[in-house]
């Protein structure tokens, strides 16, 4: 129940808000819990009240703890103010610091739980003692409340984490179903999605819309060379490069191995041709390294452009006309290196090396 009601306030990051909401609803739980207690005599009552605030410390701040506990004080006192009351103060507080020094002393986290919790009903159990001077205590009850804390604290804790691991697998894949895990870049699924809304855009306006795809030269090669490990921090460093020169409103996306893709809104041919000649030489000019830094490599890539109301009249066909001039372009690349491998290969049988 705790859980659910602060899902919202996340314990990652307590910024004040979510420490006084953590703090607030961990008060609101405890109030539920006194109000449906069990009578011992007049004006005890036994409760579950500690659980909450067990939970607020383990997972909330200071500033949560200290106003769980400030509404756990006052709703006993507007339960009926007596020596109990006062009572009430101590157990609350001595709480506090049996579970802050478990919590931080203690490594195992089961092992810590039940501690602070026995430590925390020997507490209890003494000022019971205190205030029942006199009196028959009913041991049974007092057994069943020991035996029904410890169990709950263990189950409170054991459905937070497991709700809190839940929400963060959830939160995860929902980040990666659009999200590329290596490069942090848009995955397909966001391209699609960013593709479709700019052609709805189009409706409405005459802006133009280009589409740049690219991919790296012999790519295998440096898997080949350097392994697979390697070549994921090129893809990880050319990513960061496509990320440092392009405008925050282009749509930069990993489309699948070593091809990217960028969506350039409100972009002619010639903007687009720019700004693909700029980046290629940027990429051709930068460093790679692999190997822990202890060598350097560089690559080159290859840019199909495409340009709707340009080159290409077909929205529906922008990114394959852009896939197929990208195949241009790397069929020019196979061309140049094939002629300067072969008269590289003249040249030194000229100069009679071969």
């Amino acid at each position: 129940m705790y859980k659910e009601l602060v899902k919202k306030s996340s314990f990652e990051i307590q910024t004040v808000s979510t420490a006084i909401i953590s703090g607030l609803l961990g008060g609101l739980l405890a109030a539920v819990l006194m109000r449906f207690n069990i009578e011992t005599s007049t004006n005890s009552i036994i409760d579950l009240r500690i659980i909450p605030f067990m939970l607020v410390i383990l997972y909330g701040n200071w500033l949560s703890t200290f106003i769980t506990a400030t509404l756990i004080i006052l709703i006993r006192f507007m339960m009926g103010v007596s020596t109990y009351s006062f009572y009430n103060i101590i157990f609350i507080l001595a709480s506090w610091v049996i579970f802050c020094f478990c919590f931080k002393k203690i490594k195992n986290r089961w092992v810590s739980i039940i501690v602070m919790l026995t430590l925390s009903n020997i507490v209890y159990t003494v000022l019971t003692v205190i205030l029942s001077a006199g009196e028959s205590l009913n041991i049974l009850l007092i057994s069943t409340y020991w035996i029904i804390c410890i169990l709950g604290g263990l189950i409170a804790v054991y459905m937070m984490d497991y709700l809190n691991e839940t929400e963060l697998i959830f939160k995860r894949n929902n980040k990666y179903a659009f999200t590329d895990p290596l490069t942090g870049l848009n995955n397909v699924r966001s391209f699609d999605l960013a593709f479709n809304k700019a052609k709805s855009k189009l409706e409405k306006s005459n802006e133009s819309i280009s589409i740049m795809i690219l991919d790296i030269e012999h790519f295998k090669q440096v898997n080949d060379t350097y392994g697979h490990l390697e070549g994921d921090l090129v893809l990880k460093k050319l990513a960061a490069i496509l990320k440092m020169s392009q405008d925050p409103k282009d749509i930069i996306s990993r489309n699948g191995g070593e091809e990217f893709s960028v969506l350039l809104n409100d972009c002619n041919h010639k903007e687009a041709y720019e700004k693909a000649d700029s980046l290629r030489k940027v990429v051709e000019n930068s460093f790679f390294a692999v190997k822990n830094g202890t060598i350097t490599i560089h690559v080159t890539i290859s840019i199909g452009i495409t340009t709707y109301n340009d080159t290409t009249i077909e929205i529906d066909q922008l990114y394959n006309h852009a896939d197929q001039a990208l195949y241009a372009a790397k069929k020019v690349v196979e061309i140049k290196f094939v002629l300067i491998h072969k008269l590289l290969i003249q040249f030194l049988i000229k100069r009679r090396i071969l």
